[in-house]
């Protein structure tokens, strides 16, 4: 096997390993010099060395003469390997609640524009049985400026009201509009996340459903019908349920 290939498998593209083993080989050195020994464009070189810097493997200095680059100890790559794999540890249980154990389909609909925004968020408010609650992750103060959103918004809020709906939802902080409204209807639960909370998208979730939601200039929506998905997403708004604030 191709020891180069090595590097590869780490998630390095050709470009960065070409770049990191020239770098390694020249010492401290400046991106011409490792343009001219690895012969890949300019771009290409420095698109590499913001890569392998935000990967740790290089690092730099500003001298009068312009930035000059280093290749860390090779030593680095197995902290770097050692953290990938604590990274996949931790992942794997939150995996296998999303694990198919038993076969069911998955019904994914995506929605545009702010008449196919309008479309899923009503057909949201149908899906949803009476007296059901609706799980929200996300929706910063910020980001809901858009009146047509805004309107959208109300003509859903009808039609919760009327199949009593209830809300567990997590927000930015108490001076979102959002939050004011809801406070008002008294049909809400709701935490905040605080601190530097910024989100366009919320994430609905009721029964086998998952919503995702982009507030934004030009909305869509996604809409995923599937179990396992749906309880994996509960699993994740109950991690930050209960981190959150009230």
């Amino acid at each position: 096997m191709n020891k180069n290939e090595t590097l590869k498998d780490l998630g390095l593209t050709e470009n960065e390993v070409k770049v990191y083993l020239s770098a390694l080989k020249i010492g401290k050195c400046s991106a011409t010099e490792i343009r001219k020994n690895v012969q890949i464009s300019n771009s290409q070189v420095y698109s590499s060395l913001d890569s392998l810097i935000s990967r740790g493997l290089i690092t730099y200095e500003k001298t009068h003469l312009g930035k000059r680059y280093s290749a860390l100890d090779p030593s680095v790559i197995k902290e770097l390997i050692n953290k990938r794999n604590k990274i996949i540890e931790d992942y794997i249980p939150y995996l296998k609640q999303l694990q198919n154990k038993t076969a069911y389909s998955t019904d994914i609909s995506v929605y545009e524009g702010l008449n196919g925004f309008r479309t899923a968020m009503l057909k949201l408010a149908k899906e949803c049985l009476k007296n059901e609650t609706i799980y929200i992750i996300g929706f910063s103060n910020q980001d809901y400026k858009n009146e047509q959103l805004s309107a959208i918004l109300r003509d859903v809020n009808k039609i919760s009201v009327q199949k009593n709906h209830k809300f567990n939802m997590i927000l930015d902080n108490k001076d979102n509009v959002f939050f004011k409204q809801r406070k008002e209807e008294k049909i809400s639960k709701i935490k905040f996340m605080g601190g530097n909370f910024k989100s366009p998208a919320s994430i609905d979730i009721f029964e086998d459903y998952v919503y995702i939601l982009i507030w934004d200039e030009s909305p869509y929506a996604i809409r995923i019908k599937n179990k396992n998905v749906a309880e994996g997403f509960k699993v994740y708004f109950n991690f930050l349920w209960n981190i959150a604030k009230s």
